[in-house]
């Protein structure tokens, strides 16, 4: 089933104002969807890696791994939703993958003391997805690790260790 992102058919859309970028704007392009047209997973559902039936062995997944507990994301999925908002033990955060660039990196959910989700904007930096947290609606560049446009102008983000694998 194929279902199709209509919550920007009937509005008006809202520029972001081209100052105060830390990025050059003319290399801030829109990606096509909206923003959150392409929806982040925030209650992502898991199975026992042994019960998985629907990916075949050589096909790739992202993980996380702490305090000797692990999840895997697949790239099949990845591809579709380019953000989980998720914790693993005392670790919040969101892992954001670009499948134009084939990127993943998992930043911590908490900036400056406050919790938050990211969500895709839709636009794209270096043909890099760029995220914005909820809380604050500022966007991030994946491949600067730091807000590059909103209130939290130059904030940097704290990373987790991610490996790619089958």
């Amino acid at each position: 089933v194929l279902s199709l992102c209509a919550c920007r058919l009937n509005e008006t859309p809202t520029e972001i104002p081209m100052s105060d970028w830390l990025i050059p704007v003319e290399e801030v392009f829109d990606g096509g969807p909206g923003k959150d047209c392409i929806p982040s997973i925030d209650s992502p559902k898991f199975v026992d890696a042994s019960a998985i039936e629907v990916l075949d062995d050589e096909e790739l997944v992202i993980g996380i791994v702490r305090d000797g507990e692990a999840k895997a994301y697949p790239h099949a999925i990845l591809d579709w939703h380019e953000i989980v908002n998720d914790e693993l033990s005392d670790a919040k955060f969101g892992l954001t993958y670009c499948p134009l660039t084939g990127t993943g990196i998992a930043w911590d959910r908490v900036i400056n003391g406050e919790e938050t989700t990211f969500g895709v904007s839709g636009k794209l930096y270096n043909t890099n997805l760029i995220p914005y947290d909820r809380a604050s609606d500022s966007y991030w560049s994946q491949m600067r690790l730091d807000c590059v446009n909103g209130t939290l102008l130059g904030a940097e983000v704290n990373t987790y260790h991610l490996i790619e694998t089958s």
